[in-house]
């Protein structure tokens, strides 16, 4: 099993994250550079309370994204090359969502869970919730399981070779989805989460300034919009 080099914290609680990244959601394609500053900051900084590594990495692949975008902007204008700046603007303007997200997905689902609890979620509500984040979570890690075995075997995705890139992709995919589903019922059952029946957990739920202050934050920004 690939071990988690995430560190399952973050500063600000699991539903200050989701308030966050519903916040930008709405205020994102609306707001002015002011805003998706802020947004961008916000984001970049809980990520980085929350795994140095995963920073590093997300802050390679955005700078990456801006360098891709001045030089595409270097090249004569044709359709190919406004239709990919339209992606790469795309992708660069959703940026702190993915950021947030990437940081919601790979905390506990105890933790979430536990969260939901506090504010009176039903455990129906709560066992949907977890499960579909750390499905994600789990779907991450399997695909790179495929791409390294795909390395091992001297396989590559080719888009000249549609069926046979299905195959050695796609299939192993499909399974692993089938094998994760089956192992986080499993997991879900064995620990009894389906009663309803008063609940405690490991980790306490609290709140602290820095949930305040992204909750201020997340207010801000949808009435500067408004």
């Amino acid at each position: 099993m690939q071990k988690n080099t995430i560190k399952e914290t973050c500063i600000v609680n699991s539903i200050v994250l989701f308030i966050l990244i519903v916040s930008f959601s709405i205020t994102l394609f609306i707001t002015d550079k002011f805003g998706y500053y802020i947004m961008l900051t916000v984001s970049f900084v809980l990520l980085l309370t929350h795994s140095k590594k995963e920073f590093l990495n997300m802050s390679t692949k955005y700078l990456f994204l801006i360098l891709l975008l001045y030089l595409l902007k270097k090249l004569p204008y044709g359709l190919g090359v406004a239709s990919f700046i339209g992606l790469l603007l795309i992708g660069i303007k959703l940026f702190p969502v993915f950021t947030l997200g990437r940081i919601l997905i790979s905390l506990s689902p105890l933790t979430i869970m536990s969260s939901l609890r506090k504010i009176g979620i039903s455990n129906n509500f709560n066992l949907s919730v977890a499960t579909g984040l750390r499905f994600m979570g789990e779907m991450n890690i399997r695909l790179k399981e495929i791409r390294n075995g795909m390395k091992v075997r001297g396989l590559a995705i080719s888009l000249l070779h549609p069926i046979r890139s299905f195959e050695i992709y796609l299939i192993p995919l499909m399974y692993k989805c089938l094998h994760v589903s089956e192992t986080l019922t499993s997991s879900i059952i064995s620990k009894g989460a389906e009663y309803e029946i008063e609940k405690t957990s490991y980790n306490s739920t609290k709140y602290s300034v820095f949930d305040l202050f992204c909750i201020c934050i997340s207010i801000y920004l949808v009435w500067r919009v408004l």
